[in-house]
C-alpha cells in the first residue's frame, strides 16, 4: 500500500507541476501581450503624431514661395531644396521609432531655415546641444513638434519676438522651452501632440 500511496504523491505532484507551469507560462504570456500591446499602441500613436506634421505648415511654406518666386530666385531655389529636406527626412524617418538627436538636429536646421523665410526675427531659435549630447535618441520630427507648438500658441512679432531654446537640462532631458506670449484668442486643436 505503500508503494501505491507514494506513486499517488508523485503523480499528483507531478500533475500539480504540470499545472503550476502551464498557469506560470500563461501568466507571463498575458503580461508579455500587455507590453506587446503597450508598444504597438505607442508605436500607433508616435505614427500618427509624426503623420500629422500640420497641413498648415506646408501650406504657409507654399504661400512664402509663391511670394519668394518673384522677388528672388536664388532664395526661392534654397527654400525648395531646404522644403524637400523637410520632407525627405519625414518620409524617410516615418517608420522609425528613433533617431539621433544629430539627425533631429540636422533636420530643424532645414526647418527653421523655412521658419525664418516666413517669420524673420519674429523667432529666435536657439540651440546649445554638444557634440556628446547628439548621441542621444529621439522620436522623429519630436522637436519641431514642439517648435511648431511654441508658435502655433504664443505671440512672435517684431516688438514681442518669440525665443525657442533647444538644450540639455541638468538631469539629462532634452528640453525645448519658449517664453510665454500666449495667443489672446481660442486656436482649435485635434488634440494630438506633444
Amino acid at each position: 500500500n505503500k508503494s501505491i500511496e507514494g506513486d499517488i504523491i508523485v503523480g499528483v505532484s507531478d500533475i500539480l507541476g504540470v499545472f503550476l507551469a502551464f498557469f506560470l507560462w500563461k501568466y507571463y504570456k498575458t503580461k508579455l501581450d500587455l507590453v506587446e500591446s503597450a508598444y504597438n499602441l505607442d508605436k500607433t500613436k508616435l505614427s500618427i503624431l509624426s503623420s500629422k506634421i500640420n497641413p498648415h505648415f506646408l501650406f504657409n511654406c507654399l504661400n512664402a514661395l509663391s511670394t519668394l518666386v518673384y522677388k528672388d530666385a536664388d532664395v526661392s531655389a534654397k527654400f525648395i531644396g531646404q522644403l524637400s529636406n523637410v520632407y525627405r527626412y519625414l518620409l524617410y524617418n516615418q517608420d522609425k521609432r528613433l533617431v539621433t538627436l544629430k539627425q533631429e538636429l540636422e533636420f530643424l536646421d532645414s526647418y527653421v531655415y523655412l521658419l525664418k523665410i516666413r517669420f524673420g526675427e519674429n523667432i529666435v531659435i536657439t540651440q546649445n546641444i554638444i557634440p556628446e549630447n547628439e548621441k542621444m535618441f529621439v522620436p522623429p520630427a519630436a522637436v519641431q513638434m514642439l517648435i511648431e507648438n511654441a508658435i502655433k500658441h504664443n505671440i512672435a512679432s517684431r516688438s514681442r519676438p518669440l525665443h525657442i531654446d533647444i538644450n540639455i537640462n541638468e538631469e539629462g532631458w532634452l528640453e525645448v522651452s519658449n517664453n510665454l506670449q500666449l495667443v489672446n484668442f481660442h486656436i482649435p486643436s485635434t488634440r494630438v501632440g506633444l
